[in-house]
């Protein structure tokens, strides 16, 4: 499946330069994730078609209605069917069929995609939260070596800043802003912000220094010598530090290990559930969004909105502080949650034992 590019059979000189911009700026509106997510799909409909004597490009509505049934009794789940048929129309709006046999405004497609919700339901299986008590065994489970030092480090910091697994894997040292009072994490780009507006996540101290996140990420980044470049990398087995970041999938892998090491059911943890079980930890307390005052400016807390424990995330729960604001006024602020003198969320991360 290719980029619908702009041609032009003889283009002037200076029109050939804008030709090339705009057909970069294309292929560049979707993220590398994405394109190839849609160009597997499209391969997939395409053995399917060859198999079954039909045409892929361009494809009939029917032809679509029978693809869904398909999928159907595969037990597809029904996202899973949805970016499928949104990777059929992409296939052929981009191969210049504006009328996509895709689309439901084609009856057939409709219909059958409405059976399909009904038959297969529509609720997401969503992966199990890491919360506060299982986050401790993860801690305790790690080994007492370089490679357990990064791994609490990637856990401590990924709970308290409800990180997506992306974002831990493209964390560079450049994007890390310590203080006395605490810690801004800077997101140049994130999943829910493809145009790079930028985010800053605000993290404080612990008072006990084994599960205070700044202080486990400060010590990993000395013990490992990063100074630059990716925070989180592979360790060897000769306890060699790699100079390439981690894979976002390696996340999944690093905390199904240390879940099992701690005599946990890792069969349903994932690279999500550090971030779920921040914004479900968060959810368990009931508190409502609030701008705090603090010493020297106004921090705001905002809370994803959560409707059950193992809830599927939409927005992060995390403080966000404006860049102009100094980090002094973290004081009334626990990572991801609504803290005000009085009230005690995390344990450990607001200063009470664990």
């Amino acid at each position: 499946m290719q980029d619908k590019l702009i041609t032009l059979s003889h283009p002037s000189t200076g029109l050939e330069d804008l030709i090339q911009k705009a057909n970069d700026l294309i292929r560049a509106a979707k993220a590398p994730s994405t394109r190839k997510a849609y160009q597997s799909d499209f391969r997939i409909f395409e053995s399917w078609c060859t198999q079954h004597g039909l045409a892929a490009l361009p494809a009939t509505p029917q032809t679509i209605a029978l693809y869904i049934t398909s999928c159907v009794v595969a037990r597809l789940a029904p996202a899973t069917i949805a970016r499928r048929i949104a990777s059929i129309s992409k296939a052929h709006h981009a191969a210049g069929f504006e009328d996509s046999p895709a689309s439901t405004q084609h009856f057939v497609v409709a219909e059958v995609l409405k059976g399909a919700r009904r038959t297969l339901g529509v609720a997401q299986k969503c992966k199990d939260p890491l919360l506060l008590n299982d986050i401790c065994r993860l801690l305790v489970a790690c080994p007492k070596n370089l490679l357990g030092l990064r791994d609490r480090a990637l856990i401590l910091t990924g709970f308290a800043g409800a990180f997506r697994r992306s974002e831990l894997c493209a964390m560079t040292v450049a994007d890390l802003c310590f203080s006395a009072s605490g810690l801004v994490i800077t997101l140049p780009r994130s999943k829910a912000d493809q145009e790079q507006a930028g985010e800053k996540v605000a993290l404080v101290f612990g008072e006990h220094k084994d599960t205070c996140p700044i202080r486990t990420l400060r010590r990993w980044l000395k013990a490992a010598n990063v100074k630059e470049g990716a925070v989180f990398r592979g360790v060897d087995r000769h306890g060699n530090v790699l100079s390439t970041g981690l894979h976002r999938d390696s996340i999944a892998a690093i905390f199904k290990t240390a879940a099992t090491m701690a005599g946990m059911n890792a069969t349903n943890i994932a690279g999500h559930s550090v971030r779920a079980g921040m914004a479900t930890q968060a959810a368990l307390t009931d508190r409502p969004s609030a701008p705090l005052p603090g010493p020297r400016g106004t921090v705001h807390v905002a809370f994803c909105a959560v409707t059950s424990v193992r809830a599927k995330c939409s927005a992060r729960t995390q403080a966000r502080v404006s860049a102009s604001k100094p980090i002094s006024g973290l004081w009334a602020v626990s990572p991801g949650s609504l803290l005000v003198p009085g009230n005690r969320l995390f344990s450990d991360l607001t200063g009470a034992n664990w």
